[in-house]
């Protein structure tokens, strides 16, 4: 069954290779801040609920490999708690740790709507930083059930 519930979740990821628009899923190019991760192994996914749905990639950097340093992700909110999840639509987000190991925020940025990829960055300690911390989190956390449901 295990085996199933794997196949099921790499075909879903396959399946949303573009969003119900056509647009590509993630854009071409990262936020500038972000650097060079041409090099870094890259664990892909997506995720189903009735609360939330969503796709990822998560970025090994090869110097740290126990961690995600780089997280792009896009995340519907089903059924929004308040007036800012509303609002808060399904763009492309991306979430930086620009120095592992140093207590600073992590860098945001959000896709901004157009052909050509551009960015608008996330200030840290705003309500929307918070906001996309907590869906964050979940995308992890979804990741990480993904991870479970795998045969050892």
């Amino acid at each position: 069954m295990w085996r199933w519930l794997a196949t099921g979740l790499l075909l879903a990821g396959a399946a949303r290779a573009a969003d119900p628009d056509g647009r590509a899923l993630f854009a071409t190019t990262l936020p500038a801040g972000a650097g060079d991760v041409s090099g870094w192994e890259i664990v892909t996914g997506s995720f189903e609920t009735e609360t939330e749905r969503g796709a990822y990639r998560l970025y090994v950097n090869p110097q740290r490999s126990a961690m995600y340093q780089l997280m792009r992700y896009r995340v519907e909110l089903r059924l929004p708690a308040n007036a800012q999840e509303q609002q808060r639509g399904t763009a492309e987000r991306v979430a930086f740790i620009r120095r592992p190991g140093v207590r600073e925020p992590m860098l945001c940025w959000e896709r901004l709507p157009g052909d050509a990829p551009a960015w608008r960055e996330i200030t840290a300690g705003t309500d929307e930083y918070l906001l996309e911390m907590n869906v964050l989190m979940q995308v992890l956390a979804a990741h990480r059930a993904a991870r479970r449901a795998l045969p050892p």
